[in-house]
């Protein structure tokens, strides 16, 4: 992958992602939002984003759509789930579903920078290894 990672995030609602976006830009991180799982699921396979962060409740779904929709992707993707307040219980179904990450404000740049890059990795990896069994 090459310049400046891609992120999409999904949401409805303006906080927590107003204070997310802002982070991930002064990152270098090219990032793009839409408002459904329908929306995201078009551009997904048009633009490939590495990483998608989600909204837990979305008008026409939830976390999970996007992640059963990851797993059908064209490439690989890692999704993120976006709280508005730590909480174990969601942190907790998020992991054991196969989700990368649980995220909640504050969003600081050194742990959101080393999620991104843990992130990164793990798809730059998947879509790797993905490529060599396509030859």
């Amino acid at each position: 992958m090459r310049g400046n990672p891609f992120v999409l995030l999904v949401h409805e609602h303006p906080e927590p992602f107003d204070s997310l976006k802002r982070v991930l830009k002064d990152m270098s991180v090219d990032v793009y939002s839409v408002r459904t799982c329908k929306e995201a699921e078009h551009l997904i396979s048009q633009s490939k984003p590495q990483v998608v962060f989600s909204e837990s409740a979305l008008r026409d779904g939830s976390w999970v759509s996007l992640l059963n929709l990851s797993e059908t992707a064209n490439v690989p993707l890692d999704v993120i789930v976006v709280g508005l307040l730590p909480d174990t219980k969601l942190y907790t179904s998020v992991m054991e579903r196969g989700a990368f990450d649980f995220v909640a404000p504050p969003f600081e740049h050194e742990p959101l920078n080393f999620v991104m890059r843990s992130a990164g990795l793990d798809v730059r990896r998947r879509r790797q290894a993905e490529a060599c069994v396509a030859v």
